[in-house]
């Protein structure tokens, strides 16, 4: 993991997440095309994230911890369950990942056992979480640190602006985009069900 607010290089961090995305999916068993009919994503791309030749974003990754029945923290880094309490230093999450151009993430805490994670989400003028809507399991609550989000929920828009706050049910196809001229910041907290697709030989 990236310290002291130092960033990986994205080709490093395709290949970190190509490598965990590869290990998982092998883990459960599934082949490129299970995992495709689950996800929406096609084999291609999915084997081209494997190899790290290009980079999820973060709708694809939701989709694919989805498909596995796990919290998107495990494709990013590994967290140990917290005993009762911790508190998180700044320098101990600096790792950034870019999931897309101009949109990058950076999980501030997972917890794989209880299923929900803490990010902070970075969208640059122009950028959105992916091409179309995506949904998995779940739900999900954002606040809007600065600037603007648009939020496309099933067939309504809405735009969320600094202050604003966003919750919806993550199984309803959503994807987020900044309508802005200016970076938007949202602090994003995840929940996910209980795993259950972890599939047996």
């Amino acid at each position: 993991m990236a310290r002291n607010g130092s960033r990986a290089t994205p080709e490093l961090l395709s290949g970190r997440l190509g490598e965990r995305a590869l290990t998982i999916r092998k883990q459960r068993g599934f082949m490129l095309r299970e995992v495709s009919e689950r996800t929406g994503v096609s084999i291609a791309m999915l084997s081209m994230i494997e190899r790290g030749r290009s980079t999820p974003s973060i709708g694809t990754l939701h989709a694919l911890a989805d498909a596995y029945g796990i919290p998107m923290s495990e494709f990013l880094h590994s967290l140990e369950p917290p005993d009762g309490h911790s508190i998180i230093r700044r320098a101990e999450n600096q790792e950034v990942i870019r999931t897309g151009p101009g949109v990058e993430r950076r999980v501030i805490i997972g917890d794989t056992t209880r299923g929900y994670e803490l990010a902070e989400n970075r969208y640059e003028p122009g950028t959105s979480s992916s091409r179309a809507p995506l949904h998995h399991q779940g739900f999900e609550f954002g606040f809007v640190l600065e600037g603007q989000l648009e939020v496309t929920v099933g067939d309504r828009v809405h735009v969320a602006r600094t202050g604003d706050a966003i919750r919806l049910d993550s199984s309803l196809p959503h994807r987020f985009r900044n309508p802005g001229p200016h970076t938007t910041r949202t602090l994003w907290v995840n929940i996910s069900h209980p795993a259950a697709a972890t599939k047996q030989d």
